[in-house]
């Protein structure tokens, strides 16, 4: 072992330790500690160095430090002495890409005439994602004191001119084709809307609702962009009783399910959505997609607030129904198989006296 360590090790730790008790001290670290010559090859590894970079501890050693970690102006003649700290992603031989944290110093030892290089690092993946969940959550949290009031005042002039279009379309005239487009546009930003603040309401409500008018409408606004995609939407179902339940909600269930489902298929794949009532005290609303499905993992963690495998997802709308269902004593489930599609389903109990909690 003591072979594997250059002489300038000694310098970077208090000189009193024998060699074999730096080695040791080196060893035992749970943070990973590379030493290079003042040209950038690597004379010695500890053991978490080769558990971080995911290779083998004697291959490192006898490797230039620029390719093992990907850092510039470390190595080589010319470099001033000095430390520097920073993050940097670098990619394992398998093709995972992850994050460090690392401090990289060049110092003299022994001589003035003998430089060495001497990198600490850690992977911080996991705290670069608590970083990236906690500025998310700063973001919602302002967003949420908004929200209220910025839904207040957008919602009820888009009810007006959602009014007034209906109205305009009921006459003849050439510019029907054009009115119904803009009274689709007028529908779906309102489902957007319920998307976003219904599904903060009460799940229950004291209005008796045709809930699956609600389902169909909320289905039909998101035709046409899963017809531009070459996906189909059908709608399944008997015509249910009034229920007890709040329309806006629902309509929020069902464009945030139907929109994934829409994201997660290609041309030639179907989504079918289903409202039903199994039993006299329960609402059941299914969506099925023949999409690319996803792994288990993904099914695990795919209702948590704040994940998505989406580049441009916000992971909110998913957690947000599960909640909802939740909060009435139901329940949101998740089926899914890669290459066979997704199984959504949201059960809410409809008596009051029946909701868990």
């Amino acid at each position: 072992m003591t072979t594997l360590v250059p002489p300038e090790l000694d310098d970077v730790l208090d000189p009193a330790p024998r060699c074999e008790d730096a080695v040791a001290i080196l060893d035992a670290l749970s943070a990973a500690v590379l030493a290079a010559r003042a040209d950038g090859v690597i004379t010695w590894a500890n053991p978490w160095a080769a558990r971080v970079l995911r290779r083998p501890r004697a291959s490192l050693v006898g490797r230039n430090l620029g390719d093992v970690l990907p850092l510039a102006g470390v190595a080589g003649e010319g470099v001033e002495l000095g430390s520097r700290r920073g993050e940097l992603t670098i990619e394992a031989d398998d093709g995972a890409k992850y994050q460090l944290g690392y401090s990289v110093t060049r110092r003299e030892v022994g001589g003035a005439d003998e430089v060495a290089i001497i990198a600490l690092f850690q992977e911080i993946s996991s705290l670069i994602e608590l970083r990236r969940q906690r500025d998310r959550l700063l973001q919602m949290a302002a967003l949420g004191d908004a929200l209220p009031a910025v839904l207040h005042e957008v919602r009820n002039p888009l009810a007006a001119i959602t009014t007034a279009l209906e109205v305009l379309t009921e006459e003849e005239g050439p510019l029907q084709n054009d009115l119904h487009a803009v009274l689709n546009e007028a529908r779906r930003a309102t489902l957007t809307l319920d998307g976003l603040g219904g599904l903060a309401r009460e799940t229950h409500s004291r209005k008796w609702e045709a809930i699956d008018h609600a389902v169909e409408e909320a289905t039909r606004v998101l035709e046409p962009t899963a017809a531009r995609r070459g996906i189909s939407i059908r709608t399944t179902g008997p015509a249910l009783p009034l229920l007890p339940l709040d329309r806006a909600a629902i309509s929020g269930v069902v464009f945030n399910l139907v929109r994934n489902a829409i994201d997660a298929c290609g041309e030639g794949d179907v989504v079918a959505v289903d409202a039903r009532l199994p039993s006299p005290t329960e609402f059941l609303l299914e969506v099925r997609d023949t999409g690319h499905g996803m792994s288990a993992p993904v099914v695990n963690r795919c209702a948590e607030l704040f994940f998505t495998t989406k580049d441009t997802g916000s992971g909110i709308g998913l957690a947000l129904c599960k909640r909802f269902a939740e909060s009435s004593g139901g329940s949101l489930d998740v089926e899914s198989e890669v290459g066979r599609g997704t199984t959504v389903s949201v059960r809410v109990v409809l008596s009051a006296e029946q909701r868990g909690g």
